[in-house]
């Protein structure tokens, strides 16, 4: 696919550069920085706890389908102090919601850092670019590249997916443009610098196609990444074993279930999830004879044991670095999750 930056058989080697030519305001050429020394402006407590080998804990709110902000603020203060940053999602399932960048605005007026997810579903390159530009301003520093899920997972399935560049695409995109120049070699008014990452799945086959594909990410620039939900961690083990070499910071999804009728939901809507039987049997155990309203309250439990369970075995794994706690429909959880696992209080 066309990159609408730089044109390079390599783009990543650091002895790249380019001719401008006829270009007044631009340099004779434009050199590509791969060693990123302006690491000091994309500083963020993220990075700082990862490259501290500190084992971090993140979380993620939902984005009001509306145009009331309050819900983001009351939940962002209700978990700020039991995760490190809280992810700003970008209308998951395909389902429209508030910007993810005035979500993430919002995260830090509740005083937390966020994560900033941006899909390559709804938006062009130069969509993106507006995007992270719009994202600096705003100091919004982490930046989370997702595909997102098809829009025909949600409600709006007649909506067109764009997909001009994928997430590989963007993160050199982004890194480009850390260097302070556009596609001209013009000099930009003002120069992003972030924290880049990216996403993988570790059930996905064939698992070769996809580690290779976080090598690809890697390489254009994700310093960390951020994992689907993971019930299985020995198949996350298998995957880090063949990234090991990529030496990545990887955040390990975790999804707390309520019930036996949300793991079976997920397993069939949600793209890339997967709960084995086993854990949706020990669901079904504590729910069995009960109504529904009684039911909840002795699933509920059960699905914090798992998580904490699932958190205790991700620990043990060299390469996870921390949990991504993604309460859906249950923020509580996150606050009894990090506690019951260990993970509270959290590193100043």
């Amino acid at each position: 696919m066309e990159m609408c930056t730089f044109s390079s058989p390599n783009p990543l080697d650091s002895s790249f550069s380019i001719d401008i030519k006829d270009n007044k305001k631009g340099p004779d050429a434009v050199a590509f920085d791969n060693s990123m020394e302006k690491t000091a402006l994309s500083r963020t407590r993220l990075r700082t706890l990862l490259e501290d080998n500190e084992f971090v804990v993140t979380s993620e709110i939902d984005l009001p389908c509306g145009s009331d902000a309050s819900r983001i603020i009351d939940s962002a203060d209700l978990i700020k102090d039991y995760c490190d940053v809280i992810n700003a999602p970008d209308n998951p399932m395909g389902n429209p919601c508030m910007s993810s960048t005035i979500g993430s605005h919002f995260i830090i007026q509740a005083g937390a850092e966020p994560v900033l997810q941006i899909s390559s579903r709804d938006r062009n390159r130069i969509a993106i670019q507006s995007e992270l530009f719009a994202a600096h301003a705003l100091g919004i520093r982490n930046i989370l590249f997702i595909s997102g899920d098809h829009s025909r997972h949600g409600y709006m399935k007649r909506a067109k997916s764009v997909y001009d560049i994928d997430s590989i695409e963007a993160l050199e995109m982004s890194r480009e443009l850390m260097q302070g120049y556009n596609a001209l070699g013009e000099e930009l008014e003002g120069t992003p610098h972030f924290f880049l990452g990216a996403t993988f799945n570790p059930y996905e086959e064939p698992m070769e196609e996809h580690v290779l594909r976080t090598e690809r990410k890697s390489e254009a620039g994700a310093q960390f990444f951020q994992t689907q939900g993971i019930y299985d961690p020995a198949r996350l083990e298998e995957f880090l074993s063949r990234v090991e070499y990529l030496d990545p910071k990887v955040i390990a999804g975790i999804i707390p279930l309520q019930s036996p009728e949300m793991a079976r939901f997920m397993n069939e809507f949600v793209p890339g999830l997967v709960i084995p039987e086993h854990i949706i049997e020990r669901l079904e155990a504590a729910a069995d004879g009960l109504e529904e309203e009684e039911s909840l309250e002795a699933t509920r439990p059960v699905g914090i044991q798992i998580a904490t369970e699932t958190i205790a075995e991700l620990r043990k794994l060299d390469g996870v670095h921390g949990v991504h706690i993604m309460g859906v429909g249950w923020l509580e959880s996150v606050i009894e999750i990090v506690k019951e696992a260990g993970l509270f209080p959290r590193p100043l």
